[in-house]
């Protein structure tokens, strides 16, 4: 899908909602309808032309970077939001949507308005969410850097390595296979640090005995991937064993149940279900999982209340894990492509959970 055929469907659910147009600020939004990797502040009106406004610093990768039938404007040197209002049409101010707006700007642009301003989130998502063939295949080749950057992980981890060493040699391996840098600051957490979801900012010596949860994604040519594996560097424990197992039976069940038209709760609460079996509910502290595309985190969510409904081309992680306070914690992750036929997992490094 081309990016003006983005901006087209976008006009038509802005004109359905009885709007004059939209504008918005979030580069990952102007990405999408633009191919411009900045930021600015990109004008959809229903009758017009769209129209990029970047500062002189953008200006020529802008003009590089997006379709001939949008047009880009230079602002000049230190302008804000109230200079592009000023720039708007006075017929587009009479009913304008916005993505983000902090308050402080909507003080500033408010006495310009002739009417009213409303959100218009809901119509982006709908047109995010659902990923076309080339967004899917840079999100694929994101996964192959990153599958390639776990296993590169899983061979270096040992004895006497800090959870910083083995992080520099995953970045360096990204970079060096063609990756626009990480989708997030990568995650590797031993011992007591992998009971805490999201790490820890401290360079803990790796040792003998340890648990250690490495979660890294990608971003390829402004696409996200994410993955997620738990070593354990014996000697042999029956209970990290007993937790490994649990969490790959809630992966695995979630994932044989994902398939067009299901609600994404109804994974999170098959998952739930097998680790509540096994005793563990009580520390499963977090979603089952979440779309990516090009931002990491991305609907659809898979909360336990979500009413997001699964449709092909979602492209989405799934991701349970079991945290034990100061002791250690599992997770294991792959993303996951939602098929006409089924699913397929874009992302393919090894789960073995002991490494000696």
């Amino acid at each position: 899908m081309s990016y003006l055929s983005r901006v087209r469907r976008f006009v038509e659910s802005l004109r359905g909602d009885g709007l004059s147009g939209a504008l918005l600020r979030s580069p990952a939004n102007i990405f999408y309808f633009t191919g411009y990797r900045g930021t600015g502040y990109f004008l959809v009106p229903v009758d017009g032309f769209p129209t990029l406004y970047v500062s002189p610093l953008n200006f020529e990768l802008a003009e590089e970077s997006v379709p001939g039938d949008i047009q880009v404007i230079k602002l000049e040197q230190g302008s804000d939001i109230r200079r592009v209002f000023e720039l708007i049409p006075e017929s587009l101010k009479t009913r304008i949507g916005f993505d983000a707006m902090e308050v402080e700007d909507y003080l500033k642009v408010s006495g310009q308005l002739v009417g009213s301003m409303m959100p218009v989130s809901k119509h982006i998502w709908k047109l995010r969410m659902v990923k076309d063939e080339s967004e899917i295949e840079k999100i694929r080749r994101a996964c192959e850097i990153s599958s390639r950057c776990m296993e590169l992980a899983s061979e270096l981890l040992g004895e006497g390595l800090t959870e910083y060493e083995v992080k520099s040699e995953i970045l360096r391996e990204m970079l060096s296979l063609g990756g626009d840098g990480p989708a997030f600051d990568p995650i590797v957490a031993s011992g007591p640090n992998s009971s805490k979801p999201h790490g820890v900012y401290r360079n803990r010596m790796i040792e003998r005995g340890d648990v250690v949860v490495i979660d890294l994604g990608v971003i390829y040519e402004g696409y996200c991937s994410d993955i997620t594996r738990t070593f354990y560097l014996g000697p042999g424990s029956n209970e990290v064993s007993r937790v490994h197992q649990a969490v790959s039976e809630a992966k695995r069940r979630a994932e044989e149940l994902i398939r067009i038209g299901v609600r994404a709760s109804e994974i999170y609460h098959a998952a739930h279900g097998v680790l509540a079996s096994a005793g563990y509910a009580d520390y499963f502290l977090h979603a089952l999982g979440h779309g990516v595309g090009i931002e990491i985190h991305e609907p659809p969510r898979l909360f336990r209340d979500s009413e997001e409904i699964f449709t092909e081309g979602m492209v989405i992680t799934v991701e349970p894990g079991v945290y034990f306070p100061k002791r250690f914690g599992v997770r294991i992750e792959d993303t996951i492509l939602i098929k006409r036929d089924g699913v397929e997992r874009l992302t393919s490094a090894p789960y073995e959970l002991a490494l000696g």
